[in-house]
């Protein structure tokens, strides 16, 4: 939805008064002041105007500063589209953006760490970045074992199944694998040591090859660019420094995190929102299971469902949002009956 779109329906600026709500949707906003919960609707149920709305009664009614609310999101898209609706509903001065993505917010923190501690500052690598750094890398392992100007390289190449050939391993989307099973791997705590016994015991000689790759990766990337970090890495430092007692002034005065898309998030995200959960800071995240799209890339959408446990808060409150503002009664009724029918 643009900005001017959902103005259209939410009213043209603060000033205007608080667009009409369904029961659902009012139960958001009755929740206590320092309450997380976990909120659930279909495409159409009004899933962002709630989170708006929420926002804005924290500020308006509760007396909430507008740096004591901060919105999260997977993407910088979705980040900047947020930030202007809220910026355009609250319509006052801000210290700083109302909506950052996941990455921004970890590494905020820990520069404040790096600062702190009077260490250089870390660098967050792009993706690009990553993926020269690993196609270099692979193609200096692919001379590896091949007769050189009549010498023969070291034999220390891994050991990839015949399936993963030299061709294979030279396209992008090899490398796109890859890249996602190193976040993962990051994500999940399992060293490459680790990961080679997996692949051992489980007859996958790929997790062998790979766990190989990434070992002399990180000795590669730990020696040129020692304060590199992938957001996987961030994200992990931004955990760590969570648990101290300086987090700096973005966390330390925050009272609300609001979280958009929940069903998106991988461990990483659940990690940090786990780790201001326990520092006193109310968290609320909206969602649809139904909808995920980024499973395959390590995305837990059913987190949303075990949301309690996942921020160590018991008695979460969980509300659905059961009205369709954007559909009639039979799109609505055929879709239920179509995701009821994916199964898990």
């Amino acid at each position: 939805m643009t900005v001017t779109g959902f103005l259209r329906t939410s009213g043209e600026a603060s000033s205007v008064a608080r667009p009409s709500l369904d029961t659902d949707q009012l139960a958001v906003l009755a929740l206590p002041d320092d309450a997380s919960a976990a909120v659930i609707g279909a495409p159409g149920t009004g899933k962002t105007r709630t989170l708006v709305e929420l926002v804005a009664d924290r500020v308006e009614r509760a007396g909430f500063l507008p740096e004591q609310v901060l919105a999260l999101t997977a993407s910088r898209t979705t980040a900047t589209r947020l930030r202007d609706i809220l910026a355009l509903r609250l319509g006052v001065p801000t210290n700083g953006p109302l909506a950052r993505t996941v990455n921004s917010l970890a590494f905020d923190i820990v520069g404040h760490a790096a600062r702190v501690a009077g260490t250089e500052p870390p660098r967050l690598v792009t993706g690009g970045e990553q993926d020269s750094d690993l196609s270099q890398l692979l193609d200096g392992q692919l001379l590896d074992g091949q007769l050189l100007d009549g010498q023969l390289g070291d034999g220390t190449a891994p050991a990839w199944p015949e399936h993963l050939g030299p061709q294979v391993r030279r396209l992008r989307g090899f490398r796109s694998e890859l890249r996602e099973l190193m976040a993962r791997a990051t994500e999940y705590g399992v060293s490459p040591e680790q990961l080679r016994q997996l692949g051992l015991r489980n007859d996958r000689p790929e997790w062998v090859a790979a766990s190989e790759f990434i070992s002399e990766y990180l000795g590669v990337i730990s020696s040129s660019r020692p304060h590199q970090l992938d957001s996987a890495e961030l994200v992990q430092f931004a955990v760590a420094a969570l648990a101290g007692d300086d987090p700096g002034l973005t966390v330390s005065r925050l009272r609300l995190v609001v979280v958009d898309d929940l069903q998106e998030a991988t461990a990483s995200t659940l990690s940090l929102l786990r780790a201001l959960a326990a520092r006193g800071i109310a968290v609320v995240a909206f969602g649809n299971p139904d909808v995920a799209a980024n499973a395959f890339r390590g995305g837990e959408p059913d987190a949303l469902g075990r949301l309690a446990t996942v921020l160590n808060v018991p008695g979460l409150a969980t509300i659905a949002l059961r009205t369709n503002h954007r559909s009639g009664h039979a799109l609505t009724a055929l879709t239920s009956r179509v995701t009821e029918r994916i199964g898990t």
